[in-house]
């Protein structure tokens, strides 16, 4: 799949849920990271939007799959009516944000990686659309194998760009042009090359490599490809 080879969180969340309206006939589908210390995080793939601003910042503990997550150490696909009960229109998140975001039904998988985080991806219909059937969640199903691997490979882009989850602890989130430039010393640049291909001075990209090295607990170019292959291995 041509999300696999996406270089950032955010081409990888763009050519995914490309690919994955069309395969589901969805409104919209998002990607993203639960983890067990309480924390979700949406990859946007068009800019933030009301939903997944509002889901991140204040909702997502309410979400029943993201409680389903916080119960079982199993993954899961399931469509909203297998985990919803009769009284979901009448819960605070139905009334606060499922049901004003004009949600009608979707289809949610929740795939663990490494004991506290995961990745989910959710299919989205929204107000007009008919719900969604069992021919749906079979095709959903089918697909399950290689959502999986986008996923595990979005864990590992926020990872070496962000300094999220477990990876290095004390990692900070680069910036998105030191992530440029930790791309480019990957590919064996140095700071003249690099300097060339983003026109930019080689003293300013010696600076991002200070900063690059500094925020990922590495000192050297050697030790950055280390980390990569350690992070993202072949």
């Amino acid at each position: 799949m041509a999300a696999v080879a996406a270089t950032t969180p955010e081409e990888l969340s763009s050519r995914f849920a490309a690919a994955a309206q069309a395969l589901l006939a969805s409104d919209r589908v998002y990607v993203g990271l639960y983890h067990r210390a309480v924390r979700s995080t949406t990859i946007d793939d068009r800019g933030p939007d009301r939903w997944n601003r509002d889901y991140d910042a204040r909702v997502y503990r309410q979400d029943p799959f993201f409680q389903r997550f916080t119960g079982t150490r199993q993954d899961f696909l399931l469509p909203l009516s297998a985990i919803s009960n009769g009284n979901f229109r009448l819960t605070p998140y139905y009334r606060e944000f499922y049901g004003p975001s004009g949600s009608v039904d979707e289809i949610t998988g929740v795939f663990n990686f490494d004991g506290l985080t995961a990745g989910y991806v959710t299919f989205l219909r929204r107000t007009g659309a008919p719900p969604f059937g069992e021919k749906d969640l079979v095709v959903a199903g089918a697909a399950s194998s290689a959502t999986r691997a986008v996923l595990a490979r979005l864990l590992d882009l926020c990872r070496l760009c962000r300094g999220d989850g477990n990876a290095g602890g004390d990692r900070l989130p680069l910036s998105a042009r030191e992530r440029q430039v930790a791309r480019l010393l990957l590919d064996g640049g140095c700071a003249k090359t690099i300097s060339r291909a983003l026109s930019i001075s080689p003293g300013t990209v010696r600076n991002h490599i200070k900063q690059i090295y500094r925020k990922l607990g590495v000192h050297s170019q050697v030790e950055l490809l280390a980390l990569a292959r350690q992070i993202v291995p072949d």
